[in-house]
């Protein structure tokens, strides 16, 4: 019952930025889980992961509107090395991730050598997503400086570690017609009761207790 609300609730949240037939990137898919959900809301998902333990699980999803394809997303167009931690869960890119976040429990003990590209280049190759969520370990910084195109909606990931990373890409992302909120530990509830500015949203990010702090950024590019 408890997984059949959840999933409900995602379900209510997410279905005010996904509609049928949207495109959505899922940069960071790991597993699946989150282009599983995308696709249960009928949207068509290209997802992009690196980590070669995870392409098992991502190739087990079959439905015609998913793709996946075994490549990292940076600042620019090269071979990279990705560093793997003693969990599924987490790969980065970001040498500031492992330092702050390696403990007993959490060490990084392989690497691979993976092709990386430009979000970008993907969005030349692949089209434009209405919808891009973007979950890199430390890396969602170098991914989105570099983002030339307008995405009506963008959600990526935050951490304790990163939050001036944070607020100077909240500030690089700011147009005129730009509005921001954010959830925290994947919780499908917004923290914000209406949508705010990048200077807002800067303000309240150096106000949050940083102490195991995790969520998710939302910006929502208005016409």
């Amino acid at each position: 019952m408890k997984r059949f609300i959840k999933k409900y609730k995602n379900k209510i949240f997410y279905s005010q930025f996904l509609k049928p037939n949207n495109l959505c990137f899922d940069i960071g898919a790991n597993i699946g889980r989150k282009s599983r959900f995308f696709l249960s809301l009928n949207t068509k998902v290209i997802a992009f992961e690196p980590q070669t333990a995870c392409h098992k699980y991502l190739t087990k999803i079959k439905n015609k509107n998913f793709q996946f394809h075994s490549f990292g997303v940076g600042a620019k167009d090269e071979i990279k090395e990705l560093k793997i931690a003693n969990h599924i869960e987490v790969a980065t890119f970001s040498d500031k991730m492992i330092d702050f976040y390696t403990t007993e429990n959490l060490k990084w003990n392989k690497t691979e050598k993976v092709t990386v590209k430009k979000i970008d280049t993907l969005i030349e190759e692949f089209g434009l997503p209405d919808f891009c969520k973007i979950d890199t370990e430390g890396f969602e910084f170098e991914i989105l400086s570099n983002l030339s195109y307008t995405i009506p909606v963008i959600e990526f990931e935050f951490a304790e570690a990163f939050i001036e990373e944070t607020v100077a890409l909240i500030l690089i992302l700011e147009k005129e017609n730009t509005l921001f909120n954010y959830n925290l530990n994947e919780k499908p509830k917004f923290e914000l009761k209406k949508w705010v500015t990048a200077k807002e949203m800067t303000h309240i990010l150096k106000k949050i207790p940083k102490n195991r702090l995790h969520g998710n950024i939302f910006v929502k590019n208005e016409k």
